[in-house]
């Protein structure tokens, strides 16, 4: 924080305060690795110094890499430098990832790192990236199937036939995970949610999959969709999240309720346990006051 905020004090601060500052970040910095000592990334800069470019970042890690005295040093610069070129979905990340030497580490990083480049790819609405990481990233089912229906969701207006035919495979993704986790039934919550934009005639027969999915997964709620992924390192914790509504329950009722209303409130008591059915029934509700609002 001081190293951050320090171009502020020196702008605005009286000279003795920088550099009584100075001192006491030299004093905490004692005994801290090299590379957190020199650490000059876009976090510490952004909003107040001028950002360095792409080109520029991934530069000065590689001359850091080459002046590297071990190779843990050495592997927490390469996976810097993968965290940095995922964000802006260069594939080049997955080289760097495969130069880390530590297996262990090396092993944590790729998925990680995959997993970082689609929640960045659906970020920015790019469906090749989706597509091409599913085919070739190191992934979980439930993470395959999410990519596909985003992918699905953008191609939705320009080519509905390959949106259909994604739906369909992320489907089929959902369908592999195992049938007590509760990501089985919020993939297929992802999948209907997206059926929703190109074909509703399939959402019905999906939301039945929903049911049946959250009742054999015991910690599915409803309503806690997420997709979260983390690396933790020796010298370095990263956690990412998206907390997408499509993992939830409301969306799909919402939309079936303004179609069938009984077929909908039969669909909600298909499931066995509390709380999902409580979302459900309750989305229903308020589906039917809107409607009256209007």
């Amino acid at each position: 924080m001081m190293k951050r905020l320090l171009p502020l004090f020196d702008q605005f601060a009286p000279k003795e305060i920088c550099d009584a500052l100075r001192a006491q970040m030299d004093a905490l910095s004692t005994g801290m690795p090299n590379e957190l000592r020199q650490r000059d990334d876009e976090y510490l800069r952004e909003g107040i110094r001028p950002q360095k470019s792409s080109e520029d970042r991934q530069q000065a890690l590689l001359d850091q890499i080459d002046h590297a005295k071990t190779s843990a040093e050495r592997d927490q610069l390469y996976l810097r430098l993968a965290m940095m070129t995922a964000g802006s979905l260069d594939l080049r990340a997955r080289d760097y990832v495969a130069k880390i030497e530590d297996d262990e580490l090396r092993q944590k990083a790729e998925p990680f790192i995959d997993a970082t480049i689609i929640m960045r790819a659906s970020d920015k609405k790019d469906p090749d990236r989706l597509l091409e990481m599913v085919r070739i990233g190191n992934l979980t089912h439930f993470q395959k199937a999410w990519a596909l229906t985003q992918a699905a969701r953008f191609l939705a207006k320009g080519d509905r036939e390959k949106s259909v035919s994604l739906i369909d495979d992320a489907t089929t993704e959902a369908r592999r995970i195992d049938t007590s986790d509760p990501d089985r039934p919020r993939a297929m919550l992802a999948v209907a949610n997206a059926a929703l934009l190109v074909d509703r005639s399939k959402v019905w027969d999906l939301a039945y999959e929903v049911a049946k999915a959250a009742n054999s997964a015991e910690g599915f709620s409803g309503e806690d969709g997420v997709l979260r992924i983390s690396l933790l390192t020796k010298g370095m914790s990263s956690i990412h999240s998206t907390s997408a509504g499509e993992f939830d329950v409301s969306g799909v009722f919402g939309e079936l309720a303004k179609d069938d209303y009984n077929r909908t409130v039969e669909m909600a008591r298909l499931f066995e346990r509390e709380a999902p059915r409580a979302s459900a029934v309750i989305t229903i509700a308020r589906s039917v006051l809107e409607d009256k609002k209007k």
